[in-house]
């Protein structure tokens, strides 16, 4: 970051939240496949410019705003579509040799064309709190370097009446990494309807972004910032006003909403706005009329010109939908309205079939305000009363949604097909697959026929087959034994294929050994269990985590006795495969925890003596969360044991809790192919004659011997012989799980 601005954010933020301006460093609006808006603040008046080129080091002539100004308003114009660009967004007088790292973006495509999008959903976050820290750095642990493409706000991005200087300590701070890079497509909130008039767009909202109102990002022109419509690759995007305009049949936002979805021919359509139609969190929407109109009066026009999907806010709680249609009575009822009960999911019943009528709609409130509410609301397949945010992948007729809860846990996940045809599932591209471990591809297709499976390495043009003939069940356990970092998968079923995006297959790998919610091994009598225990298992009970009791959100009840059990222990074995490099343990519990990985003591909290009678040295609080690094040399190759005790702080304590998490990063062995022969760091393995044999890389030559020629693909990228396969693919079927 500009130490500029790095100092005036330090300065802005370490101050309390006052009525005067605060510095803001740049942040993206608006962005078109041939212009961006570039914001900033400054904390005194002078004349911003902005420096950008198709390099960090090849900054051009800079593009300059006007003079006197502390809100700086640059537009980039005459930009090429689907380029990398850096910027430098500066008030000295000439530009600086290179742009920050940080200090990019690139350009959307010509509208409708294919390729991978990924979306940042955030509602209700802008309190400037540990939870909205949270929710944000769990996002970035989850996309790593395949960073989202849009931050969309459904609104209520500061707490607690959309001041300005709440705006810069509840979203401008929190977020300014991300803004720099991510341009942010927003919808108001009631929140920032406290100090902004939508009818005048005036107020620090409307003072803050730069938004559409001319249809110069796609779309039929709204003619006010208050709603507006975009449209990114293949995606049509529409934002309305919930919160401070009209929200009657007839009224300007109807008319335009109409109009704008006649005129686009996008593969999806995405809508968006503050109060959501659905919803049983911290509002109701069969109780509340803001729901109950946009419920109304909305959603018949969005389902009439079949939008896809209907993200909201303003309830704090996630709640996700089943495919459903037609269900605008109040109160709300599913007796047919839903179009597919099953839960959308690859790995369960499928995904939902997006080609038909039918709409999913997700509340994504739970961004950072207080989350709370009943989560039962008839329409909705997976409701969680947590924080998090929602992480929306599209590549070509395929859409997963994917809500990543502020601990990292993936909690649910939904995908949605549009067409006939094959589509590839899983891998979909961005993912880092171990090396070494079995994975398992998954794609659609109409039924009948046989399945031919291919991968390509860096070029996706050069193709090997890794199974042929295979029945067109939907899935197929594949072992990758080669590790790459651009590689795609191909599907095909008769003359229909689909590919994947590219994703990487990693010798080293962060895995999760054991999930929060998994199943333990418990001991929780009034007699100590014998000596052995932490390094034997089998014998106790087992339940899934949380276990415990007292707060009612235990999955596994434990004994509560009175006077109680001082002392409860667990244990489950779980097998490494390859040397751990480092690892993080994350437990929850109430009072005291110790745990242990093969009888090594590799953490504790407020245990002393670890007698089966003692009690904590020290109460907790409720459900208490501590995270430890871990020495990897407490880890060795095959099955150990995790263990752990969790002690009541006295006899009379009202609750107990357990859970646990451990995560690792694991360098696997490349693994022995057919015959013994295993492959070296680039993938090649040795031929009969002494030379070696490379798998197609970089242009998809294959070298015998270390010299040129001996490319075994045909003219247009066939797949090699099955020969050559059979040196460094090693496949293995483990199960068939239909993806229907």
């Amino acid at each position: 970051m500009n130490r500029f601005f790095a100092t005036c954010l330090a300065l802005a933020l370490a101050l309390p939240i006052v009525a005067s301006a605060q510095a803001r460093t740049p942040y993206l609006q608006t962005l078109t496949p041939t212009s961006v808006t570039v914001v900033f603040r400054t904390a005194g008046a002078g004349r911003g410019r902005v420096c950008f080129g198709e390099a960090p080091d090849a900054l051009g002539a800079p593009v300059l705003g006007t003079d006197g100004a502390t809100q700086h308003v640059i537009r980039l114009g005459a930009l090429r579509p689907a380029t990398r660009y850096w910027y430098a967004a500066t008030t000295d007088a000439t530009c600086p040799a290179r742009a920050e790292d940080g200090d990019t973006f690139r350009t959307p495509p010509t509208p409708g064309t294919v390729e991978p999008l990924r979306l940042w959903v955030v509602g209700d976050s802008g309190t400037g709190g540990s939870a909205q820290r949270a929710v944000r750095d769990a996002m970035l642990a989850y996309v790593g370097d395949a960073m989202p493409d849009l931050f969309l706000h459904v609104g209520d991005m500061a707490y607690d009446d959309g001041t300005d200087a709440e705006f810069s300590g509840g979203f401008f701070g929190p977020y300014a990494d991300i803004l720099r890079r991510t341009p942010v497509w927003p919808a108001i909130g009631n929140h920032e309807a406290h100090t902004s008039d939508s009818g005048s767009e005036s107020g620090p909202y409307y003072q803050s972004y730069v938004l559409p109102r001319a249809g110069e990002a796609g779309g039929v022109p709204s003619g006010t910032e208050a709603w507006y419509s975009f449209d990114h690759a293949n995606v049509h995007f529409i934002v309305l006003d919930s919160a401070d305009s009209s929200r009657s049949v007839g009224s300007p936002m109807l008319t335009w909403l109409e109009e704008d979805l006649a005129a686009t021919d996008a593969t999806w359509v995405v809508a968006f706005w503050h109060h959501p139609p659905y919803t049983k969190g911290s509002h109701d929407s069969d109780t509340e009329s803001t729901h109950v109109q946009m419920r109304q009066n909305v959603l018949p026009i969005l389902e009439t010109w079949d939008v896809d999907v209907v993200l909201g806010g303003h309830s704090h709680i996630y709640e996700r939908s089943f495919l459903v249609q037609g269900a605008y009575d109040t109160p709300t009822t599913a007796a047919g309205h839903i179009l597919d009960p099953g839960d959308g999911r690859v790995e369960g019943d499928g995904p939902y079939d997006l080609a038909g009528p039918g709409s999913v709609y997700v509340v994504a409130g739970h961004g950072g305000a207080g989350v709370s509410g009943d989560a039962d609301h008839p329409l909705m397949f997976f409701s969680e009363v947590d924080y998090g945010s929602v992480i929306v992948d599209v590549e070509g007729d395929v859409m997963t949604l994917t809500n990543v809860r502020r601990d990292g846990e993936v909690t649910d996940t939904a995908t949605l097909v549009k067409g006939e045809g094959v589509h590839v599932l899983a891998p979909r591209g961005g993912e880092r697959l171990p090396l070494a471990r079995p994975y398992d591809v998954r794609w659609t297709a109409p039924a009948g026929g046989t399945a031919d499976l291919d991968v390509s390495y860096d070029d996706g043009a050069t193709w090997a087959a890794i199974a042929a003939g295979e029945a067109n069940d939907g899935a197929f356990t594949w072992t990758p034994t080669v590790p790459g970092e651009r590689v795609r998968l191909r599907v095909a079923v008769g003359a229909a294929s689909d590919e994947s995006g590219t994703f990487a297959i990693a010798a080293e790998s962060d895995l999760e050994l054991i999930p929060f919610g998994g199943a333990w091994e418990y001991s929780d009598g009034a007699a100590a269990p014998d000596a052995a225990w932490r390094t034997t298992t089998g014998g106790w009970p087992s339940g899934d985590a949380e276990l415990g009791y007292g707060d009612g959100d235990e999955v596994t009840t434990l004994l509560d006795a009175d006077p109680n059990v001082p002392t409860v222990y667990f244990r489950r074995a779980i097998t490494i495969e390859g040397d751990v490099l480092s690892a993080t343990l994350d437990v929850l519990y109430d009072d005291a925890i110790a745990v242990w990985i093969d009888d090594r003591r590799v953490a504790s909290v407020n245990v002393g003596d670890e007698a089966h009678e003692a009690f904590a040295t020290d109460a907790s609080s409720d459900d208490e969360t501590m995270s430890f690094d871990l020495d990897p040399s407490v880890f060795r190759r095959g099955t150990i044991v995790v263990a752990a005790l969790v002690k009541q702080a006295n006899a009379s304590s009202s609750d107990l809790s357990f859970d646990l998490r451990l995560r690792a990063r694991v360098r696997a062995d490349a693994p022995e192919v057919d015959g013994g022969v295993t492959p070296g760091p680039d993938g090649s393995t040795p031929t009969e004659d002494g030379g070696s044999t490379t798998p197609p890389r970089d242009g998809g030559s294959t070298e015998e011997g270390g010299g040129g020629g001996g490319c075994g693909c045909s003219a247009g990228g066939d797949p090699v012989s099955a020969p050559l396969l059979g040196l460094w693919w090693a496949i293995r079927r483990r199960r068939r799980i239909t993806a229907w």
